[in-house]
């Protein structure tokens, strides 16, 4: 077997004296309700240079008892409302043109708020306002890409992604496409993102053509004639960067952004937390990335299940389904680990068995309401360069916050029977980030195909690994969650 040193991405913290008082903290901060004042001097929503997207559950819930209850709004109320229906939240569906109607009601003098300029370059695209050209407003959300700063960019790109879920979802065009309104330049092979509006004869589309974006147009009265092939972006909906790939040293890049909520099409995540007692008496946390299967259950990496020692002896395990609130963690009833999974196999360095089996099956003790329940595949493509998606809570970050990767996937190690194959990443991982689901698209869908499990450093690679699902380990899931068999072949159940 080969024999490598690994680096679990495990998030392993101590608990003492300032972990309880940041705990303490934070609960006395969720208790501290943030609403708008009735003289509206506070706006509820961050300002767009925060590192924050969302206000916490209870000032949503605030802006909304201020809505129901004021016949007149102000400027700044109004505001806050266009936010929350553009957004959305756990009790309020997102309402593209009650967000507009707000956000009209915002402007002073026929001025747009600068808070709200990503949203009015929305409603542009959308073609619910003309106060500026689609073109134009395309172009402010393209600096903002390309402007070198992470979270302007990560913010621009986290409301088109949103524009994009309120859309209706895109369906196959088969037919011309061209890069101007008067049918002039016909788009060979475009990448499509979104039909944006479709007004009378003319279709508007968004697609990204040689590595930006831009805006094409379409007959309507082409569109259900030609028989043209249209290429489409990956099924998982949004904008997401391409930039993994290895330095001339061999290193990862770094290509994560921030995206603050995984998109309707991909499936929801949230943190994993262990706490354990090790063999010296020592008590530890460990933070992992978990993603639904369904309301009830979860996978995750089997290697969240014991301590840093390689021990199991749980003090207690949640789940944390919205990890900016922890208000809403639930307790695990049962959890279900490769049957090949041991500990031990990291200290020796045998990265076959360890990562080959780092997968686990997490039954919660409440069903939750999901946005996507979804599907699973073993990976399609064995050579290097097929792209791969995850979301993840890395330890490197802002505590909790939510990042994307996008990654250049290849075979690194075949498995067996029992173990899986391993897959090397050509992108960061840090610790928190173990567990996330990889998604992978495969006959238009996005699919998981396997677990984050550990860095491998050696002489072939320094790079991240997954162990891949494979069809016996597909066939124990299905089986374990229809039925709640427990004569698994693949998996068993570890006592927690």
């Amino acid at each position: 077997m080969h024999k490598h040193r690994l680096k679990t991405l495990l998030n392993f913290s101590g608990l003492g004296l300032p972990l309880i008082a940041r705990r303490c903290l934070l609960g006395g901060f969720l208790l501290y309700s943030v609403a708008v004042s009735a003289d509206c001097q506070n706006s509820v929503y961050p300002k767009n240079a925060a590192g924050d997207l969302f206000p916490s559950a209870d000032a949503i819930k605030g802006l909304l008892a201020i809505e129901q209850g004021t016949a007149g709004l102000c400027a700044l109320l109004a505001q806050d409302l266009a936010q929350l229906y553009f957004w959305g939240s756990a009790d309020i569906g997102a309402n593209l043109a009650k967000s507009y109607d707000y956000a009209l009601r915002s402007r002073k003098v026929e001025q747009w708020p600068y808070d709200l300029r990503f949203l009015r370059s929305a409603y542009v695209l959308a073609g619910l306002d003309d106060s500026d050209s689609a073109e134009e407003a395309l172009r402010q959300f393209q600096r903002e890409i390309d402007s070198g700063e992470p979270l302007r960019r990560d913010k621009a790109l986290a409301t088109l992604n949103q524009l994009l879920n309120i859309l209706p979802p895109l369906r196959p065009i088969q037919a011309l496409i061209y890069a101007d309104r008067q049918y002039r330049q016909v788009i060979e092979r475009p990448n499509i993102i979104a039909v944006l509006t479709k007004r009378g004869p003319q279709i508007r589309l968004l697609l990204r053509h040689e590595g930006t974006l831009k805006l094409a147009w379409a007959r309507a009265s082409e569109v259900a004639n030609s028989k043209r092939d249209i290429e489409f972006e990956p099924a998982l909906r949004g904008l997401y960067p391409e930039q993994a790939g290895l330095t001339a040293a061999g290193e990862v890049r770094d290509s994560r952004h921030q995206v603050w909520r995984t998109p309707d099409s991909a499936p929801d995540t949230g943190v994993l937390i262990s706490r354990f007692i090790q063999r010296d008496g020592s008590l530890y946390e460990a933070r992992c990335t978990a993603t639904h299967l369904n309301g009830r259950w979860l996978i995750s990496a089997a290697h969240c299940l014991y301590a840093a020692d390689g021990s199991q002896n749980l003090v207690s395990l949640r789940y944390i389904a919205s990890p900016l609130t922890l208000g809403n963690s639930i307790s695990v009833a049962a959890v279900w680990v490769h049957a090949g999974h041991n500990p031990a196999d990291q200290l020796s360095g045998d990265v076959a068995r360890y990562s080959g089996s780092d997968v686990a099956l997490i039954k919660l003790s409440t069903a939750l309401a999901i946005s996507t329940k979804p599907r699973l595949a073993a990976p399609s493509d064995d050579r290097a360069g097929a792209w791969v998606d995850s979301f993840a809570y890395p330890s490197d970050k802002e505590r909790d916050s939510l990042w994307f990767s996008r990654c250049r996937a290849g075979l690194w190690l075949r498995g067996d029977s029992l173990l899986s194959d391993l897959y090397s990443l050509d992108c960061v991982s840090y610790e928190g980030q173990s567990g996330a689901a990889l998604l992978q698209t495969i006959a238009g869908e996005p699919h998981i195909v396997g677990v984050l499990s550990a860095r491998v450093h050696s002489g072939e690679i320094n790079q991240p690994v997954f162990s891949a699902l494979n069809g016996g380990i597909i066939a124990d899931i299905n089986l374990l969650i229809e039925s709640g068999a427990n004569n698994l072949k693949m998996f068993r159940a570890l006592a927690i």
